[in-house]
């Protein structure tokens, strides 16, 4: 599931920011005050010349279930895709940080913000990635992920992909799981 950005996703995704920034992705629970938002779906990254690891801050991206792209970016099975911006984070590799934070969360409700994640019950864990070249994006993972039905499929892909692709600017993502590609995998479940 590649997806070329577009700025109809950059402007709905930053709208989704600003309406769900209220809460911390990495632990699904809403936080006591809200987290400001991005401006846009554009990663912070550090300039060029700062040495070391630096803050910035992450987006992470949830399902709203059913809303036909009203919210987000529309994915498979009537559902949209949700940037949510993290608190300021010290990390010299943002595509880690980002995969193991999406990874970590152990819920499928992300607080009472309304949106959903499909990957708690997997084993998927991030081993390595980067950016190439070409301007995509390969995340590699071990592991299993556990959809909980077919709708998950398009849900999980979407929520690996864009979270990756946001993490260090690419165009693209290529998200392998042992060597073989997401979509590959999700296919035998």
């Amino acid at each position: 599931m590649r997806r070329p950005r577009t700025a109809a996703i950059a402007a709905t995704t930053a709208l989704a920011v600003l309406a769900f920034s209220g809460c911390a992705p990495d632990t699904g629970e809403p936080t006591d005050s809200p987290t400001p938002a991005a401006t846009s779906s554009e990663p912070t990254t550090p300039a060029a010349t700062a040495p070391g690891p630096v803050a910035e801050r992450l987006v992470l991206f949830y399902v709203a279930y059913g809303d036909e792209g009203t919210v987000g970016e529309p994915i498979g099975c009537g559902d949209s895709l949700v940037g949510i911006v993290t608190e300021p984070v010290t990390t010299a590799d943002p595509l880690r940080e980002s995969m193991e934070r999406l990874l970590a969360g152990t819920s499928r409700d992300l607080g009472t913000t309304g949106l959903h994640s499909a990957l708690p019950g997997g084993t998927l864990a991030y081993t390595d990635g980067g950016l190439g070249a070409d301007g995509v994006v390969t995340v590699e993972l071990t592991g299993l992920p556990s959809p909980a039905g077919s709708c998950d499929n398009p849900r999980i892909e979407a929520q690996l992909e864009r979270t990756a692709m946001e993490a260090v600017g690419a165009s693209e993502a290529l998200v392998l799981v042992d060597g073989v590609p997401i979509e590959d995998v999700l296919s035998l479940q």
